[in-house]
């Protein structure tokens, strides 16, 4: 199906988890469908830093205002989702990581450190 897609902002200074809200409305091109879909952002702290996560969701609604007045009911959950998923793949991460074997630097040949001194022709 192909849909025609219309971008919708809500300014709400007095909301602090959600100031500014974005709605898409995608419609049928055809007129029988209509979907409301939300966007917000999480911010995470990585270990690469600040990251901002774009989430996207599906909002039940009728109209565009219906879909503003539900946008929390519906982000907040998909925030918590991904939020979750993203801790508990970071501590997967960290867990491989810890458990990774080191070899020493000054290691003899074999040791799977690459030294210059390996590839110098013997003179």
């Amino acid at each position: 199906m192909i849909y025609r897609k219309d971008e919708f902002v809500q300014d709400d200074r007095d909301d602090e988890q959600f100031p500014i809200k974005q709605v898409d409305r995608l419609e049928a091109i055809d007129g029988s469908e209509r979907r409301f879909i939300g966007r917000a952002a999480l911010n995470m702290q990585t270990p690469f830093g600040a990251e901002q996560i774009p989430i996207s969701f599906e909002i039940e609604a009728e109209s565009v205002e219906a879909a503003f007045a539900a946008y929390r009911k519906y982000a907040e959950p998909k925030i918590s989702e991904v939020k979750e998923h993203i801790e508990t793949r970071l501590e997967q991460l960290r867990r491989a990581e810890q458990s990774r074997i080191v070899t020493p630097r000054d290691a003899g040949p074999g040791s799977g450190i690459l030294r210059v001194e390996d590839f110098r022709q013997n003179s």
